[in-house]
């Protein structure tokens, strides 16, 4: 028997169908973990049925305007591909979670601005994110990992100190 957290880093390894967790468990670190995990959203129990109904449509509204947004965004040797979520270096293809792939796009689109953690927060997490602007942090340091030459003095993911970050060619 598998738990919550489980399932959902199984189902994001292979998927990018929207996942809402829905669980008791309410602390803090309990709700950064689960989005952190691969989650689009985290409800704990107990909630109200408009509740659901709602975080299920801002969901789907965040998830499904990915996908009808610019078919392919190309910056350098980066190349994303909006409709099969695809991201690749050259000619290897990168393997993004859901939330990388999404912070990736929204730089990507807003190519050369500076974008806040909390608008970052806004457009990737959504309203509803439970934590600190750290997620955003850390989301990059990953990122940088995977398409910066040397990710300790990147090139592409620009940090802007007190604000934010910006995507250059």
């Amino acid at each position: 028997e598998m738990d919550g957290m489980s399932v959902c880093r199984i189902l994001r390894r292979t998927s990018d169908v929207p996942i809402i967790m829905l669980t008791a468990r309410g602390t803090e670190m309990d709700k950064i973990v689960g989005l952190e995990t691969g989650a689009d959203d985290y409800i704990v129990k107990p909630f109200g049925i408009g509740e659901l109904l709602a975080r299920i449509r801002s969901v789907l509204r965040r998830t499904t305007s990915m996908d009808t947004d610019n078919l392919v965004l190309i910056s350098s040797d980066i190349k994303m591909d909006i409709n099969s979520r695809r991201v690749y270096k050259g000619n290897q293809e990168l393997r993004l979670t859901n939330k990388e792939f999404n912070l990736l796009a929204e730089l990507v689109r807003n190519k050369g601005a500076v974008l806040s953690r909390d608008l970052l927060l806004e457009k990737v997490w959504g309203y509803s994110y439970v934590g600190n602007t750290h997620t955003v942090d850390v989301h990059i340091r990953w990122l940088r990992k995977k398409i910066e030459l040397d990710p300790s003095n990147p090139t592409r993911i620009i940090t802007v100190r007190g604000v934010g970050y910006r995507f250059e060619e």
